[in-house]
């Protein structure tokens, strides 16, 4: 009896194994459906509000409001009606100021100015360029335009005669930001409820205390600093187009170690742009340039980074007229450029160079590098990995027999789909030590060498040879 049953156990376990096999050689059909939510997308609001004095648009205007070279006691302006529009697709709260520009030939004679809102005195002018009132605030929904205000100004029946000839210089000064209405998709309208106005500067005094303080910072005049400053706190600082000269244009604007200084906008520092350091602790650099961004400096570098820095550079034109280190110079943990164009301004084919890194991590995109004399660019970690993608890198000059390479590298390069202009050799593997017999960690595809005059070397080559 046992025997047969093992028996029939042997065989039912052929049996479960063959049915196995002939299972693994079916093909299955199952019963399936698919369905897709098309067209979602994620697509920034936008933030614009227009000065209206009447239906003049003011915000762009060259013709002051308030524009007069004869006042004397009891004199009054026309009024103007000023009001806000809101242009954007997103909610915005707003203040209307008066805001003090070049104040040196006043005599005091603010004080001595009365603003009128309606028929009503409202304060005098020193009181509003001093801060303490607005002309009006409120909150506008996309579309929506606020209640005119009639403004106008006189001078006091009793201003005295030490007032002649003073001029007070000021600015009409709209701010704006995001303000409470929109509702996220948990239900909550207050997300932007600490969204803060920008601190609109037109002197070196004002544009001190306002990187002391961080935030927006924004140029309502041409800046010029006495010397080298640091941004205490993190600010984002848009230059509207105007000029920021930092001493001779070889100081520096520097982000305190912690700290990151964004840049945006259109217009033009001179001077260096730098992130300083610590310890091997580094602050952060982002420059969201517009154009007609310019960075031109007077000293070997046009942005720095200090050791354990980040700097993220996305378009503009920079510029360096001394020679040594690099246009763009970067002994930190992280460097990005997209879409620049740098020249290197001096005449030299030593030391100088467009983009010098020794960053853990390069990357470059659509650069263009004009080294003239020197290397465009220089990758000095022999730890460092480096991408290029596109752009344009000429070094075609010599100097008495004497010329640099186009780019020099250390660690590792991947490079693709650029433009090398050559005098020398195009790609130079720089290794020091121990010294390569052959070029090492560089992949490259779609270069294309260009020979300048007097050529020499090779287009990728060994700096020992």
């Amino acid at each position: 009896m046992e025997k047969t049953n093992n028996k029939k156990l042997i065989a039912s376990a052929a049996l479960i194994v063959a049915s196995i096999a002939l299972l693994l050689g079916l093909t299955f059909a199952w019963f399936t459906d698919t369905v897709a939510n098309k067209g979602n997308k994620i697509q920034a609001g936008t933030l614009k509000v227009q000065l209206l004095n009447g239906t003049d648009d003011i915000g762009v205007s060259s013709t002051p409001v308030f524009a007069y070279d004869t006042w004397e006691p009891g004199y009054s302006t026309a009024k103007a009606s000023l009001s806000v529009k809101n242009n954007g697709s997103l909610a915005v709260k707003y203040e209307l100021r008066l805001q003090s520009g070049e104040m040196s030939q006043s005599k005091g004679m603010e004080n001595a100015i009365d603003v009128y809102v309606g028929d009503q005195i409202s304060g005098t002018l020193a009181d509003y360029l001093g801060g303490s009132k607005t002309l009006d605030s409120g909150t506008l929904t996309a579309g929506a335009s606020s209640t005119a205000k009639e403004v106008y100004l006189k001078m006091k029946e009793s201003a005295g005669s030490q007032y002649q000839g003073a001029v007070a210089d000021f600015d009409i000064l709209l701010v704006a930001t995001q303000a409470t209405s929109e509702i996220d998709g948990f239900g909550n309208d207050q997300y932007d409820k600490d969204a803060k106005y920008p601190t609109v500067v037109a002197t070196p005094a004002e544009f001190e205390a306002a990187i002391a303080e961080g935030g927006i910072v924004q140029l309502a005049e041409d800046v010029v600093l006495d010397g080298s400053k640091t941004i205490a706190a993190d600010t984002t600082l848009d230059l509207r187009g105007k000029t920021l000269t930092v001493g001779n244009g070889a100081d520096s604007l520097k982000a305190a170690v912690g700290t990151t200084l964004t840049i945006e906008g259109s217009g033009t520092i001179e001077g260096v742009v730098y992130a300083d350091n610590k310890f091997n602790n580094g602050s952060t650099i982002v420059i969201d340039a517009s154009d007609n961004f310019v960075v031109s400096s007077s000293h070997d570098w046009a942005v720095y980074g200090g050791s354990g820095s980040n700097i993220v550079i996305n378009g503009g034109t920079y510029t360096a007229t001394q020679k040594g280190a690099g246009v763009i110079h970067c002994l930190g943990s992280s460097l990005t450029v997209r879409d620049a164009i740098i020249t290197v301004g001096s005449a030299t084919v030593m030391n100088s160079s467009g983009v010098r890194s020794s960053a853990a991590n390069t990357y470059l995109e659509n650069v263009t590098v004009n080294a003239n004399y020197s290397t465009a660019v220089d990758l000095t970690s022999e730890y460092g990995a480096t991408v290029i993608k596109g752009g344009s890198f000429t070094t075609d000059k010599e100097s008495s027999g004497f010329s640099s390479p186009t780019i020099s590298y250390q660690g590792t390069l991947d490079i693709s789909d650029a433009t090398i202009t050559r005098v020398n050799t195009g790609i130079e593997y720089a290794r020091s030590w121990p010294t390569p017999t052959e070029v090492e960690g560089l992949v490259y595809s779609g270069l294309t060498f260009v020979k300048a005059s007097n050529c020499i070397g090779d287009d990728i080559d060994l700096r020992s040879k």
